[in-house]
């Protein structure tokens, strides 16, 4: 809707240059200048919106898989906690705990990364 009327306006202003121009009057020429160069602020600042609200989506994408990853991290660790099993408890602790520890550790990075990202949406 906005972008639409962003561009509604500057078609509409390149007319007036056009039909103002042909009759000669600079100072409404001035004007419609003045009128596109509004617009076309609020062109840039939008596009600077929808890139901010893709950053900010990336950043809750990388959160949630984060997330996750501790999610079952907690779950493996409560399955290892109950299990009465000696052999249960050494094939979680061995096999798949290691997985899971393996990917929070790849996930390092992105919680790194993502304390600057964190600052940036808090401002």
């Amino acid at each position: 809707m906005e972008l639409n009327y962003i561009i509604d306006g500057l078609i509409d202003g390149i007319n007036d240059i056009v039909r103002h121009n042909h009759d000669v009057n600079n100072n409404e020429i001035y004007n419609d200048l003045d009128k596109q160069r509004e617009l076309i602020n609020k062109l840039i600042e939008f596009k600077k919106q929808i890139e901010s609200d893709e950053y900010n989506m990336k950043v809750a994408r990388q959160l949630t898989d984060i997330a996750e990853n501790i999610q079952a991290l907690v779950k493996l660790m409560a399955l290892v906690s109950i299990s009465n099993s000696d052999d249960a408890k050494a094939y979680f602790m061995n096999e798949t705990l290691t997985h899971v520890l393996d990917s929070l550790s790849n996930s390092i990075d992105d919680i790194n990364n993502l304390s600057d990202s964190l600052v940036d949406l808090d401002d």
